[in-house]
């Protein structure tokens, strides 16, 4: 600090005590830091955690909520159910979460809000082994494949098949329990259903081979829809505009600087999450996930940004599909984008 003559000194002195005094006269004090916005976040998935929640992982690690005046607090669900209904009946504010999901909540009039994605595009899909005889989907006929037993990944196989001509009478279908990859490993089963950055990398790296690979994406028979999104309690995203605009800002600018420094967002994971976590398969799962998903559906839109049209044209398959029974106002759902930056 540089040297201040006595009168100087005492000048400044003389300023502090008043602006010191004017601004403890009230409690509306301007020094006064601004409270922080409390914020229940539910992931999307019971634990353990899996790479898909890198992004947020890194803005915790990193205190960018908090910087933008967020106190989060992060909970795990009990059951894959839980995301979508405990926001819509207001036991979470936000959570991250599917789209079949947040229509059926809305569909069972549950107050739920879409208000960014976080990863447009699908990354579930059918493996099979290279090393088998199965190079097609057709292929498949003849041979035993195992589903998972919730209905949307029974309708994603059943689509599937249908854009490939399976005869799916042909196909032995059977559960896959809660993970498919034993199964796979031990070759019990000739294909599964499996998500890129989960089921496939690990049956890679455990069974020391390689997979072909069909994912649930437009050019196998599955419509658009946006994979993995920010949905909120409508309520509280009514009451805190603010507070809603600013996770889906601090989430998105994760995502961007967790495709751009994969190491290091995967290290963050490891270091946060390092009993539940493989380094080696982190970082397998995460490279899938920016394969997949480092791409928009609207590249010249913002990050986060969604479509109604894709939103409308999806809630009409699962109709159709007699997956929804209750089609809702999809604009009613939608937030017109208004949480997104532009």
């Amino acid at each position: 600090m540089k040297r201040r003559t006595i009168a100087a000194c005492a000048v400044t002195i003389i300023a502090c005590f008043a602006v010191t005094a004017a601004a403890t006269a009230g409690p509306d004090r301007a020094t006064a830091p601004k409270a922080l916005t409390k914020v229940t976040f539910m992931a999307d998935y019971p634990r353990p955690p899996w790479v898909a929640q890198i992004p947020w992982v890194v803005a915790m690690d990193k205190g960018w909520y908090k910087q933008a005046g967020l106190d989060v607090k992060y909970v795990f669900p009990s059951t894959p159910a839980d995301p979508a209904r405990f926001i819509g009946i207001g036991r979470a504010d936000i959570t991250v979460s599917y789209t079949p999901d947040q229509l059926t909540a809305a569909s069972k009039g549950l107050k739920v809000k879409a208000l960014a994605s976080v990863f447009d595009r699908n990354v579930e899909g059918i493996m099979v082994w290279k090393s088998s005889d199965i190079t097609t989907p057709k292929q498949l006929e003849g041979h035993t494949v195992a589903i998972y037993d919730f209905p949307m990944a029974k309708l994603n196989w059943q689509t599937f098949a249908a854009h490939y001509g399976i005869d799916t009478k042909k196909v032995k279908v059977v559960s896959e329990g809660n993970y498919g990859v034993p199964l796979m490993v031990s070759n019990k089963v000739d294909g599964i259903d499996a998500a890129a950055p989960s089921e496939l990398v690990d049956s890679e790296l455990q069974a020391k081979q390689s997979a072909r690979f069909w994912v649930y994406l437009k050019q196998n028979g599955i419509p658009d829809f946006y994979w993995f999104i920010i949905a909120a309690n409508s309520d509280w995203a009514q009451k805190n505009p603010a507070a809603a605009k600013a996770f889906v800002s601090v989430t998105m600018k994760a995502v961007k600087w967790s495709f751009q420094h994969q190491k290091e967002a995967v290290d963050i994971f490891v270091k946060t999450y390092k009993k539940d976590v493989s380094p080696e398969l982190a970082t397998k799962a995460w490279a899938q996930i920016v394969k997949y998903d480092s791409t928009r559906f609207k590249p010249s839109k913002p990050a986060g940004w969604m479509d109604p049209a894709i939103w409308k044209s999806y809630q009409q398959f699962l109709t159709t599909k007699k997956f929804l029974t209750d089609p809702v106002n999809v604009d009613d759902v939608l937030t017109g984008n208004q949480f997104v930056s532009k």
